[in-house]
């Protein structure tokens, strides 16, 4: 099947029957702006209703955010069915593609895995390519960013607008017809980009906090259809020792710090430290994705399974340029 029918099939299958989700990842993203993760870290674990929910993200009367809080929780994640858990043999098993990956009641749920995973993967191809080029920014990372922390900034910015802009197609209409759509009290495909897509005036700080914000909105969204299946620890998997990815994703010894930490090493030319944070972001990073990965298996029944870079659904040509 050549790329564009297959990115076709995702848009018309996934993508468009499942905007709830990235209508759920903006409004979390919002409410994470002026509040701490914390507040609704737990709440997942309680299955709330969508009205506990409208009042949680403070949107009661405000029709159009309390029309997207209860499809979410009274459609989509009402359809999702316990999972009996048990131990699986893990061997010899192999992606399903068209037939689980589109299974109606979890589409949404494969969708919300693909978004997370998907933001660790926009990281890890920027820190590859960090990596490759021998610890230095080549020109089609640095483009007149002057430090690394604004460099890596703008292209997980400008590679999130892109998945976005595939996920949402925003076609476009004659000006007599869009003057005669009222959209006034509606969430159009825009209004989702604006609110998880790049801030242009941001500091380094509050770049880190953007990315950490939309990770964590991502990661809220999960939590929420895995607790009504009755799954509360998916991104958990036993090695050696227990690995709780869900804490690595938001502890602040991973992004928050790695990541400045190797920005200073790079400025101050402390090349011993910096091959020694990039150990510890590339152990943290391949915990993080293989935690998603056991996710999306135990989502799947074990019919998914995925290479550590692999990807659900397609995702374009952002990996190419």
């Amino acid at each position: 099947m050549p790329e564009s029918s297959i990115i076709l099939n995702d848009i018309n299958k996934v993508f468009i029957p499942c905007r709830t989700v990235l209508e759920m990842e903006a409004l979390t993203s919002l409410l994470l702006e002026h509040h701490n993760y914390d507040l609704i870290k737990e709440i997942p674990k309680s299955q709330p209703t969508s009205q506990q929910l409208i009042e949680v993200f403070r949107v009661i009367n405000i029709e159009p955010l309390e029309r997207i809080i209860e499809y979410f929780i009274d459609v989509v994640v009402n359809r999702l069915k316990p999972i009996v858990m048990y131990e699986r043999d893990h061997h010899d098993r192999f992606r399903m593609g068209n037939v689980v990956a589109y299974t109606q009641t979890r589409v949404c749920l494969y969708l919300a895995l693909h978004r997370l995973k998907l933001k660790f993967l926009i990281i890890k191809n920027f820190m590859d390519n960090f990596k490759k080029n021998k610890f230095k920014l080549d020109e089609s990372q640095y483009e007149g960013y002057r430090t690394f922390l604004s460099a890596f900034y703008k292209d997980y910015s400008e590679k999130n607008l892109m998945n976005l802009k595939l996920m949402l197609s925003t076609k476009r209409v004659s000006e007599r017809v869009s003057e005669l759509i009222d959209t006034s009290d509606t969430i159009i495909n825009e209004d989702i980009i604006q609110a998880l897509s790049f801030k242009q005036f941001l500091d380094d700080k509050n770049r880190i906090k953007f990315i950490m914000r939309e990770i964590k909105a991502s990661l809220f969204v999960c939590k929420v259809m895995f607790a009504k299946m009755d799954v509360f620890t998916p991104f958990t998997l036993a090695k050696e020792t227990m690995i709780d990815a869900e804490e690595i994703m938001i502890n602040q010894d991973f992004i928050p710090e790695l990541i400045p930490a190797i920005s200073s090493c790079l400025l101050e030319q402390h090349l011993d430290q910096l091959e020694d944070c990039f150990r510890a972001y590339d152990f943290m990073e391949t915990r993080v994705l293989e935690g998603i990965n056991h996710a999306i298996d135990i989502a799947s029944g074990g019919q998914i399974n995925l290479e550590i870079e692999d990807t659900i659904y397609d995702t374009g040509n952002i990996f190419a340029l």
